[in-house]
């Protein structure tokens, strides 16, 4: 069990966090591809409606 968390430490040890403008390019263009890729599915959404709107007659 020590031999365990003494790998666990050495793990930790070698853990490498991003740097400030690295997390916030990333946290730019996650929001950027979430808000194309919601306007690309209402788009979608309105183009279906319409078509099934005249194809229905409603």
């Amino acid at each position: 069990m020590l031999t365990f968390f003494r790998d666990v430490i050495e793990e930790l040890k070698k853990l490498n966090f991003p740097s400030k403008k690295e997390t916030y390019i990333t946290t730019i263009t996650i929001l950027i591809t979430i808000t194309l890729v919601a306007l690309v599915i209402l788009f979608a959404d309105f183009l279906i409606s319409k078509i099934i709107g005249l194809i229905f007659g409603l």
